[in-house]
Order: C-alpha cells, then sequence, then structure tokens
C-alpha cells in the first residue's frame, strides 16, 4: 500500500504531464503553502524540464502561488487555529491528525523558531523537510508581522524558484538528480547560510 505522500507525489507527476501544468503547478504549490504537504521542488522541475524555455515563467507562477498560499495559511492560523479560550479548533485538530508531517511537537517548536531565528527560518524552509503550511500557519498563530512574513516568503521563494530555473536551463535533467541525492549536502548548506545570515543582522542591529 502506498503512503498518502507517495500517492500524493505520483498524481502531481501525472498533471505535470497534461496541458494544465502551469494550472497545476499554481494549485500544488498554493496548497503546499497552505493546507497540504506536496513535493514542490520535484515538481517544479519535472514541469520546467517538459518546458525548459519557460523555466523563468514557472518561476513567476511558482513564487507568486507560494506567496498566496503562505498568506492564506497565515490566515488560517491567525484567524482560524486557536478559540477564544486558547484551546486548539476543530480546524486546528484536523490538521494535527490528517495532515503529514504537521504535529503538535512540531508546533510547538515553531515558536521557539521563530523567536530565535525570526523571518530568517523561511530561509531554510526552502530545503528543510518540513511542510511549509507548518511555517506560514504558526506565523499566523502566534501572531507575526504579517507584511513581513509576506516579503521574507515572496524573496526565499522568489530566490529559491528562480534559482532552480537557472539550474533547469543550465543543467537539465540533471537538475532532479541532483537534489534527490544531494538533499542532506543543500540543507546543510542552508542552514550554514541561515547562520551567516542571523549573524549578520545581529551585527546590524
Amino acid at each position: 500500500m502506498k503512503s498518502l505522500f507517495q500517492q500524493s507525489f505520483d498524481w502531481t507527476l501525472k498533471w505535470s504531464k497534461s496541458r494544465y501544468c502551469v494550472l497545476a503547478l499554481f494549485v500544488f504549490l498554493f496548497s503546499d503553502a497552505s493546507i497540504f504537504p506536496l513535493p514542490t521542488t520535484i515538481i517544479f522541475i519535472t514541469i520546467s524540464l517538459l518546458y525548459p524555455l519557460r523555466s523563468k515563467f514557472n518561476a513567476i507562477i511558482a513564487t507568486i502561488a507560494m506567496v498566496s498560499g503562505a498568506l492564506a495559511g497565515y490566515g488560517i492560523g491567525h484567524y482560524l487555529w486557536l478559540s477564544s479560550e486558547g484551546g486548539y479548533t476543530a480546524i486546528a485538530q484536523y490538521f494535527f491528525n490528517h495532515i503529514p508531517g504537521f504535529t503538535i511537537d512540531l508546533y510547538h517548536d515553531a515558536q521557539a523558531l521563530y523567536s530565535k531565528w525570526s523571518f530568517g527560518i523561511l530561509f531554510a524552509a526552502i530545503v528543510l523537510p518540513i511542510p511549509y503550511q507548518f511555517y506560514s500557519i504558526s506565523a499566523g498563530a502566534f501572531d507575526a508581522n504579517f507584511a513581513m512574513f509576506g516579503f521574507s516568503t515572496l524573496l526565499f521563494q522568489g530566490m529559491r524558484f528562480f534559482g532552480l530555473a537557472y539550474l533547469v536551463i543550465r543543467f537539465g535533467e540533471k537538475v532532479k538528480t541532483m537534489f534527490q541525492k544531494n538533499l542532506r549536502i543543500i540543507a546543510f548548506l542552508a542552514i550554514t547560510l541561515l547562520v551567516i545570515y542571523i549573524v549578520i543582522i545581529k551585527v546590524l542591529q
């Protein structure tokens, strides 16, 4: 029996080969940033490999989709996550019980992450295997600055997808293999850059 994640992955790959692949790209990335985790990096690379010359256009669509989904996730966290008594709503319980990777422990860890790294944590989210709606919903629930959250998502996700678009144009099919085999190294480099970013911010303050 395939896992829910694998079923979702197979489904998205089928859509990536259809004539509605750009619309599918928007829907998948919007969903990943707001309600359901999907392998967005591989989806983006797969669609872009089918039409390499449209990679930059795909990067625009992907960035808009991630920002839109992230803001929707922020709204879920801000308005629908906690009851007036401070307990979890039915929507929050649904996420904890049915969304892969979205656990109560991970949610509790989010507050410490935002407190320590501020919006710099969204840079690490480019490669870390944590669903992006974890960041967006948590930001809303913790009442993080809405404008800064939106800007950070736009900046870091834009860097991610335009960087991927360049790699697709430059290296073609090798990009997918590179990401699948070297994800740990890429994650390590992202964390290193995040630490450098935080140090610079602290020095400038």
